[in-house]
């Protein structure tokens, strides 16, 4: 790695600041997100280091990215669909008799759907993040509110990117449940795309703030006005547009009107910019607010809008996840971890009561099956007060 812009033939102020600052660099430096692949480790040279943005003059960093309406409804939609959402084990292809009590709220402090936002969070926009086991049940298990979610400002890493320390205390490789991505994360390969739509973003701000005006008031006469003057030519105007609904112009004044295009607010490219977003992001366009041209969208029902959403977004990190947790340091074997989808796509009461009938009247299912699927005999059902 090489420090590129430096003159080394002489020693200046900045050469020897950085010679005083190569020990903190090489820790600094030291950040997960380069190591999705190392086959392609950003060079390092003034800019990175010091944090310097390109020509355009931005730094993209987590706060920024949020500021963009189409990344912050992603997060959004990921991390509130998580949260509902419980994990669940299940042996030989059915639901365990027992559940890891870890997996009910892994880390003391909080609940078990705040430690999954966090954790969906942290893949949204790194390549990774880390649970560390604190404490384990007198099985060898990770224990209830035994887990704590690593922040990567309080994780150091070795050469290799491994965690070595969390929170200023070495931690045994045992202790680290590592979660990958599915790719480098938001920040990492979606940088020109997210530093784009942030430049376009500002430029539409500028545009809003510094319209067109919508009237020109020309002066065709002999006469050129002074600057007072103008000035009064237009407070008198725009004080009897607002009194009287209009305002009196002699043949030496012309008055024109100018529209305001759509082009100028860049509307068009901004929706051209909220669509890349989307698929960079990976969220389908109706779930992110974002208009196609030309498509249309109907769903019979809620559950089906909800199955398509599992399917072309959660999935990425449930299934990163529930794998991850499924590995036999977090489980035991032949055991597995999944996320409990139901309240998602579970029909609604009209739907599911037709289902049953139908059930009934085959013969496949019977009356204790409909029972555990409502969490109650359809007896107290029927006997509740209205």
């Amino acid at each position: 790695m090489t420090v590129s812009n430096v003159n080394q033939s002489k020693p200046s102020i900045l050469s020897r600041a950085l010679a005083a600052m190569a020990p903190a660099l090489s820790l600094s430096i030291k950040s997960p997100e380069d190591w999705a692949d190392s086959s392609h480790l950003i060079p390092v040279d003034l800019q990175s280091l010091f944090g310097w943005a390109d020509a355009s003059g931005i730094q993209i960093s987590r706060r920024t990215a949020m500021g963009l309406d189409v990344v912050a409804k992603g997060r959004r939609v990921l991390a509130t669909n998580l949260g509902r959402m419980s994990l669940v084990n299940f042996k030989a292809g059915a639901r365990a008799p027992l559940q890891m009590a870890y997996l009910q709220q892994p880390e003391e402090d909080r609940p078990l759907a705040q430690t999954l936002i966090w954790t969906a969070d942290a893949l949204y926009f790194y390549p990774r993040t880390w649970w560390i086991v604190q404490r384990r049940d007198a099985y060898g298990w990770p224990a209830r509110g035994g887990v704590k979610l690593l922040d990567r400002k309080d994780a150091e890493f070795d050469d290799d990117g491994k965690v070595i320390k969390a929170w200023g205390k070495p931690v045994e490789a045992r202790d680290v449940i590592q979660f990958d991505a599915p790719d480098g994360g938001l920040l990492h390969d979606g940088l020109k795309t997210l530093r784009r739509a942030v430049v376009l973003d500002r430029a539409a701000s500028l545009a809003e703030e510094n319209p067109v005006p919508s009237v020109d008031i020309h002066n065709t006469g002999s006469t050129k006005l002074e600057a007072d003057q103008i000035r009064a030519l237009l407070a008198s105007w725009q004080a009897a547009r607002a009194k009287y609904g209009a305002a009196y112009s002699d043949k030496s004044i012309e008055v024109k009107t100018l529209g305001l295009d759509k082009e100028q607010l860049l509307l068009d490219a901004q929706n051209r910019m909220d669509v890349k977003l989307a698929r960079q992001v990976g969220i389908p366009a109706w779930a992110a607010d974002v208009a196609l041209e030309g498509s249309t969208l109907n769903y019979q029902n809620r559950a089906s809008r909800a199955w398509e959403l599992i399917d072309l977004y959660l999935a990425t990190y449930t299934t990163a996840i529930a794998s991850r947790l499924s590995m036999n340091d977090c489980t035991p074997i032949g055991w597995s971890t999944e996320f409990d989808t139901e309240v998602l796509t579970r029909p609604e009461l009209k739907t599911r009561f037709e289902t049953y009938e139908i059930g009934l009247r085959a013969g496949f299912i019977d009356q204790a099956w409909i029972d555990a699927q409502e969490g109650q005999p359809m007896k107290q059902l029927e006997e509740s007060p209205a």
